[in-house]
């Protein structure tokens, strides 16, 4: 259990009564509806006006607390019944005194009745007061789950970050939304929305906490950077970069502020005996936040597309705006890394079973790592139809091997697993140094792994429903490295739910580092 929910601040005490029922705006612009109220102090004394609260449409998790007050003094907020959920002061930000109070809840349950409590205590003398009040909040989100069911071997050995994560049950009339879950499988955060039927550009893919505390993604063929009251502070429509036929899978942010993102290119290619098909390949795209493109890049510049794995025949192929043709799903990236110490970029192609760094400034291919690539491996095998590289501290490789797609093994027998591996790049060998010990889960289409606080790997395995597997289950899990087992806490998603990117984080979305 976390305590955050004591703030303390040098604020100014007054007698100035809040108005009950009235709508107020808060100073990023939303607007919500005010009223609660409870006990003050008694008139003619150190009296503290009733605070007016603030509901926000869009995120009902949230609530503001605004007071106003005059003569300096000390104050506190609480959350009377539930530990984990935060406090904030947003003014004064700097805790001196002043005529204003602004406070702001986090982590708060939709359509419940939350026992707040707040003291005043005056600078320069022995006053005091006190307001108590029961604050009900707004009806959930569309698709919103209070609480996932979880399996733990105890508090003491689970990393205490949060978890934020994607849920869409696809090719249904469902909800798709964003979830920030505690260590006990809490929803403290949420976003989400309705549709008539949820398809795959419905996913919210590339999901990352800024360090700003917004929260970016690509969704409907658009890069989103939202707050956390779900306001839009950036929004990229593929067409005005010129990515007419969508943007998929990942977004990233690079140090110069720019974004990466993931779209599609098309050519037709003559194969020997099978004369000319129509292929898809990948591009990448780099734009600035106010959609002005500034570098792109070309898969077919630089790949052979006679260089065909599994995956290239599969019936979901992909549909070329210009042409009104389908085309072969050639390359299949899905993953961008970037390495801010020689900026280059590592791109993970599922359907080439390869992860490729490219020279940010050429456009060059400086290595591919997997099978048939540029290293040698050192370890048991290479990863197949893989997702969610990334760099760590100590300079290796982490990764979600899918594991299917190996063409020296069935797809039955394969299963999917988290990996690590070392990069000696004068030598140009590859070191599996460690993989998980689960064996029982196969996830063919999707799936992460990114290290936690503590050392720990979150693990995301994810599955696609289908008519063989009509139940099938993700599950999100954390797993101690050196433990054994190595699982301590896993997540159990409701079935059909279908879920793309997991990341750990260190605080509330809305917070700033």
């Amino acid at each position: 259990m976390r305590s955050w929910v004591v703030v303390c601040a040098c604020v100014g005490l007054s007698a100035c009564q809040a108005e009950s029922d009235t709508s107020q705006t808060d100073e990023s612009g939303e607007s919500g509806e005010s009223g609660e109220s409870g006990e003050s102090g008694e008139p003619g004394e150190l009296l503290i006006s009733e605070p007016t609260i603030v509901h926000h449409d869009g995120q009902p998790m949230v609530i503001d607390l605004l007071v106003e007050l005059a003569a300096p003094g000390t104050a506190e907020l609480t959350h009377q019944s539930d530990d984990d959920v935060q406090v904030a002061l947003l003014e004064p930000s700097d805790g001196e005194s002043a005529s204003s109070l602004h406070f702001r809840v986090r982590g708060l349950r939709p359509d419940t009745a939350h026992p707040l409590a707040l003291s005043v205590s005056e600078t320069d003398g022995d006053r005091t007061a006190q307001w108590q009040g029961e604050v009900t909040t707004d009806p959930a989100l569309p698709g919103f789950i209070a609480k996932f069911e979880i399996d733990s071997v105890g508090p003491s050995a689970v990393d205490p970050a949060w978890r934020l994560f994607d849920m869409t049950q696809l090719f249904t009339a469902s909800p798709s939304g964003v979830f920030l879950v505690d260590d006990e499988g809490t929803t403290r955060w949420y976003l989400g929305d309705a549709d008539d039927y949820t398809d795959i550009a419905d996913i919210f893919t590339g999901l990352q906490l800024r360090p700003d505390g917004t929260v970016s993604y690509l969704r409907r063929n658009s890069a989103y950077v939202v707050d956390e009251l779900g306001g839009v502070v950036m929004q990229v429509q593929a067409e005005s970069i010129g990515a007419h036929a969508g943007l998929h899978h990942d977004l990233i942010e690079l140090p110069n502020g720019n974004f990466l993102a993931l779209g599609y290119s098309f050519a037709d290619v003559d194969y020997q005996g099978e004369g000319t098909l129509h292929v898809a390949g990948d591009m990448i795209w780099e734009f600035t936040p106010a959609g002005e493109l500034v570098w792109s890049w070309d898969s077919f510049d630089h790949l052979d597309p006679q260089r065909r794995r599994d995956g290239f025949f599969i019936p979901m192929m992909i549909p070329d705006p210009d042409s009104a043709e389908d085309g072969h799903d050639w390359t299949h990236a899905n993953g961008l890394v970037h390495a801010p110490g020689d900026d280059s970029i590592l791109v993970s192609m599922r359907h080439q079973d390869w992860i490729i760094a490219i020279d940010h400034q050429s456009g060059e291919i400086l290595w591919r790592l997997g099978d048939e690539g540029d290293f040698s491996l050192d370890g048991e095998r290479w990863f197949f139809h893989q997702h969610s590289p990334q760099w760590q501290a100590d300079g290796s490789l982490l990764l979600y091997d899918n594991a299917v797609g190996n063409p020296a093994q069935a797809d039955d027998d394969a299963h999917s697993r988290a990996v690590r591996y070392t990069l000696d790049l004068d030598s140009m060998t590859a070191t599996e140094v460690w993989t998980d010990d689960d064996a029982l889960f196969q996830s063919p289409i999707a799936g992460d792994a990114d290290v936690m606080p503590s050392g720990h790997v979150l693990r995301l395995d994810s599955t696609w429903v289908s008519a063989e597997h009509p139940d099938a289950t993700s599950r999100l899990r954390e797993l101690d490295p050196d433990g054994s087992p190595q699982a301590v806490w896993t997540l159990f998603m409701p079935p059909g739910q279908f879920s793309y990117r997991a990341v750990p984080v260190s605080r509330f979305v809305g917070v700033a580092e």
